[in-house]
């Protein structure tokens, strides 16, 4: 297929697509692949190009004179001559006839060949178009069509266009031009696709008004503003999302892109979106982690967290919010640089604010924090020179400077702290002789500056160091006397002693020393009063009068210096008597001669206390009464082994004859729960009366050798007897 055909099967997609636009058809084109779809618009317009040199005509070009006389009416005379053939004529005729046809035929042929013969390239370049014949115009005009550009095609149509509407060709023109503008208008439907909106509308700007295709230009154009404003709109969103870290959001408007009628927005820039959620999104992990490191407090963490903030880019949709996360910690950093130096920590301050990140907001108060630390430095002396030159250094920022207002605070600390020093340098003067009255005015001198003034507090330290001074050497006297008299040992003299000393007030410097000096001759004369009054207490208990002793130590009153002897005397003599007591009482009850008497007596005399003089008394007691307590039992066991096993029960384990009784319990035991066999006999009235449970002959020794041993009390008396024992054998 030539050229010219390939040209116009172009232009026919065109129109059917001019048509389409034309019906406003409700159901859009199937959606073909992003590529296949380009490469089709390419392959139907060409590509966009610069048009620099005409192209070579080929050959079919050079020789189109058959194309163009087609649009001349055919000859009157030579539409009749097949007609003549059919006529019977004589030969004669028949050559005449074919001569008059043939001659006036080739003049026309060969006037419609020289009228109509094409022109060379080399032609179209050199000609003056004013004078141009108008086959030479459209075959240029169609050479310049070739090169599918828009400057071509409108110099192919302006080249064309001059020629007049009653021209014999117009209709032929009209219909190249018609197909040029129609290409003009796909050229610009490339340039949009191809994400140049701007060029696209020049490039329909630029169709003739008087074509029909016209009539699409600015249909077209509004489509395209419209399709392009809306991509934007939805590029902005997701742009906007991303700002906000709103990943999901940013992600949905990225895919409505994908619906866009333009290869430009749907490929390329849907793709550029998608890297930057991906990559927007890597970033705003950095910065997540730059706040949580951040919120955990402290200058390390801080700081690490500007360097996590600072490594997102300026081109990053996250630089701004990257920006104001620095800011607020850089803020926090210079916060906790201004608190050391309120604190006077200067040095501190310095250290921490050289860790602020350059940002111009925070500069300023960088710059001012700098300054007045180390205004700090020489102020810190103490110094009125020193003083001074902080107050210069603090006065260089001015009243637009952020730390302004701090500026003037430590301006006017630093002058009332020249005042005070210039008040203690005076007080030290007048305090360097050492005298009473010296230190008297030294102290009233300092007394002027307040505590809460910068130098308060050393000033109050000063007062209290002569202060000190001052009252040692006006109480010394008084305790130098009493010591004096206090070397006289008799009470009077120790008691004017204590009243000498005690003239130094509480509060004063040597009060302590006083009352050292006061409680030791308070208890030498306290020793003096009581020792005689618990000497005596002690006689009257020597003498077994307890209770006088007790009454006559109690005169010593809590407080005294032999109040704990007393004390102590008194538990002592109370914890003897009522071991008398309980001892007593026991011998009272074991006088009973009973078992439940000699259990209520060992019960009394457990009560003596061990420390007590008594013990040893009450332990023989003790064991006496159990003795007795199992003599009793052994007695009863011939007649009653309950009873007597009760009764040997009551012996308690601190006696010596508890184990004796726990063994005899035992065997008593055994011969209740099997009782030997005894055989029957007869009894008389007189064996019934005497008739006691048999006892084996090992027992019954046994019983007779515990029993001849004689214990008795501490008169020398017996206290068990051997009882008697019937042989029952």
């Amino acid at each position: 297929m030539n050229e010219k055909y390939k040209t116009m099967d172009r232009w026919r997609t065109l129109r059917q697509m001019k048509q389409k636009h034309q019906t406003k058809l409700q159901l859009p084109e199937r959606r073909k692949n992003r590529e296949e779809r380009l490469q089709q618009l390419r392959s139907n317009s060409s590509q966009i190009q610069t048009y620099k040199h005409l192209a070579k005509p080929s050959t079919l070009q050079k020789h189109s004179v058959s194309q163009i006389e087609k649009t001349r009416r055919k000859s009157p005379k030579s539409a009749k001559s097949p007609k003549s053939a059919n006529n019977v004529w004589p030969v004669k005729w028949l050559f005449w006839i074919a001569l008059l046809v043939i001659v006036p035929t080739g003049a026309g042929i060969t006037a419609i060949s020289a009228l109509f013969k094409l022109p060379s390239q080399a032609d179209c370049e050199e000609s003056y178009w004013p004078t141009a014949s108008a086959s030479k115009r459209l075959y240029c005009a169609q050479i310049l069509a070739t090169s599918p550009t828009v400057d071509s095609l409108l110099q192919a149509i302006n080249l064309v266009d001059v020629l007049s509407n009653d021209h014999p060709m117009r209709p032929h023109i009209d219909g190249y031009i018609e197909q040029w503008s129609e290409k003009i208008l796909s050229l610009g439907e490339l340039a949009f696709q191809d994400g140049k909106l701007e060029e696209a509308i020049k490039i329909a700007q630029k169709v003739p008004q008087k074509v029909s295709a016209y009539t699409l230009v600015k249909e077209q154009i509004q489509n395209w503003q419209k399709t392009w404003t809306g991509a934007e709109t939805t590029y902005k969103k997701a742009q906007e999302h991303l700002r906000q870290e709103e990943w999901n959001q940013a992600s949905m408007e990225a895919s409505r892109l994908l619906s866009v009628p333009n290869v430009h927005w749907e490929t390329k820039k849907y793709q550029e979106l998608i890297n930057d959620i991906k990559r927007t999104r890597k970033e705003g992990g950095k910065l997540n982690q730059a706040r949580d490191i951040g919120t955990q407090g402290g200058l390390d963490n801080l700081t690490n967290a500007v360097k996590k903030a600072q490594s997102i880019g300026k081109n990053s949709y996250l630089y701004q919010t990257a920006q104001k996360l620095i800011l607020n910690l850089g803020e926090q950093i210079a916060d906790m640089a201004l608190v050391e130096l309120n604190e006077g920590n200067w040095q501190e301050a310095l250290k921490i604010v050289n860790k602020v990140p350059e940002n111009d907001v925070l500069e300023q108060k960088v710059k001012d924090i700098e300054l007045l630390a180390r205004a700090h430095s020489p102020a810190n002396l103490g110094t009125i020179a020193g003083l001074e030159d902080g107050i210069a250094q603090a006065q260089k920022l001015k009243t637009e400077r952020p730390l302004y207002s701090k500026a003037q605070q430590l301006i006017s600390i630093w002058q009332q702290e020249i005042a005070d020093v210039k008040i203690i340098e005076e007080g030290k003067k007048l305090a360097q002789p050492g005298g009473i009255s010296d230190l008297k005015a030294a102290i009233a001198k300092l007394q002027t500056v307040p505590p809460y003034n910068p130098r308060g507090q050393d000033a109050t330290t000063l007062i209290g160091a002569w202060s000190r001074q001052l009252q040692q050497q006006e109480d010394r006297p008084y305790l130098e006397k009493a010591e004096k008299l206090a070397s006289f040992g008799d009470i009077s003299s120790i008691q004017a002693a204590i009243d000498e000393a005690s003239q130094i007030g509480r509060g004063r410097t040597l009060y302590e020393e006083a009352q050292q000096k006061i409680q030791r001759w308070t208890q030498t004369v306290q020793r003096y009063q009581d020792r005689p009054i618990l000497d005596n207490a002690e006689r009257l208990a020597s003498s077994g009068n307890l209770e006088q002793a007790i009454v006559t130590a109690q005169q010593i009153r809590q407080g005294r210096v032999l109040y704990s002897q007393a004390s102590s005397k008194i538990r002592q003599w109370q914890s003897q008597k009522e071991a008398e007591e309980s001892l007593e009482n026991a011998r009272q009850a074991a006088a009973l001669g009973t078992a439940d008497g000699y259990a209520q007596a060992i019960s009394l005399a457990q009560k003596v206390p061990t420390y007590s003089s008594r013990q040893s008394e009450a332990s023989q007691l003790i064991n006496q009464w159990g003795q007795q307590i199992l003599s009793i039992a052994m007695d009863e066991v011939n007649r009653n082994v309950p009873l007597a096993i009760e009764i040997a029960s009551k012996i308690p384990v601190s006696s010596v004859a508890y184990n004796s009784a726990q063994s005899q319990i035992s065997i008593w035991r055994t011969w209740l729960s099997t009782p030997p066999p005894v055989e029957y006999q007869t009894p008389t009235p007189e064996a019934v009366e005497y008739q006691t449970i048999p006892i084996p002959p090992e027992q019954s020794q046994q019983l007779r050798e515990q029993n001849q041993r004689t214990i008795t009390d501490e008169r020398g008396k017996p206290l068990i007897y051997a009882p008697k024992f019937v042989n029952n054998n």
